[in-house]
């Protein structure tokens, strides 16, 4: 008890001069954590040895390198990511395919989750193009005019024989994937892939998406609405999950 009880006072002065960021005196902070000032200046030094804090003036502390080498190693996407794996994992089994989810990063997707059949050469923390991919395709068609009209003022490379690389078609293309709310990619990566996407509404500004693909046979515009309703249940989910 006695030590898990020093562990907590440790970590709640961590946290205070961290966030603090030295504009407050240590004394202040360690009396407002309720610590004794000899034990408050023990811990201090104890977290100065280690790194986790740096001390930047007289009595003013802020947070250290190995706290900040910690931190840069935590992804933004990790509760995410935690939350949404077993649930795009089930939705992959029941449906034979691969599931994904990914977010829109500097013009691109990184794809955070693959779960299910290994279809394709997609990989997790892959980057790929958005205009040609299914998840691309839905988080492109939130993007406001101007920052949609930059995106398509860059050259479009054609992948496939049915990649869509004319500036105004895929345009177009993004209107009605707005208005239905899910995109398609019909061969557009790979000739022998098909994907549905829906996206994440609800988590910071309809960045992240998630999609299933699999052979053309199956994942073509014909079949896109029934398999779309399953992954917009699957989204809720995951957005319930979250607490959203």
């Amino acid at each position: 008890m006695q030590g898990s009880q020093s562990a907590a006072r440790t970590l709640a002065l961590l946290e205070a001069v961290a966030q603090d960021g030295g504009r407050t005196p240590a004394a202040e902070l360690i009396e407002r954590a309720g610590l004794a000032p000899a034990t408050g200046r023990r811990l201090l030094a104890l977290l100065v040895e280690r790194e986790y804090l740096m001390r930047i003036a007289r009595g003013r502390y802020a947070g250290g390198e190995k706290l900040r080498q910690l931190a840069a190693r935590v992804s933004p996407h990790a509760r995410l990511i935690e939350t949404a794996r077993p649930i795009l994992r089930r939705l992959a089994q029941a449906e034979r395919a691969t599931a994904y989810l990914g977010v829109f990063e500097g013009e691109m997707v990184t794809y955070l989750v693959k779960e299910g059949a290994q279809t394709g050469f997609t990989r997790e923390q892959m980057q790929l193009e958005a205009y040609c991919t299914g998840i691309g395709k839905i988080l492109l068609a939130q993007l406001a005019g101007e920052r949609l009209g930059a995106y398509l003022a860059a050259p479009l490379v054609p992948l496939t024989a049915h990649t869509i690389t004319d500036p105004e078609k895929l345009r177009a293309e993004l209107m009605a994937t707005r208005e239905r709310g899910y995109a398609i990619d019909d061969r557009e990566m790979a000739e022998d892939l098909g994907c549905v996407a829906v996206p994440l509404q609800h988590l910071r500004g309809s960045d992240y998406a998630i999609s299933l693909s699999g052979s053309p046979a199956r994942f073509h515009p014909g079949n896109a609405p029934e398999i779309a309703a399953r992954l917009q249940r699957t989204a809720e989910q995951i957005s319930q999950r979250l607490g959203h």
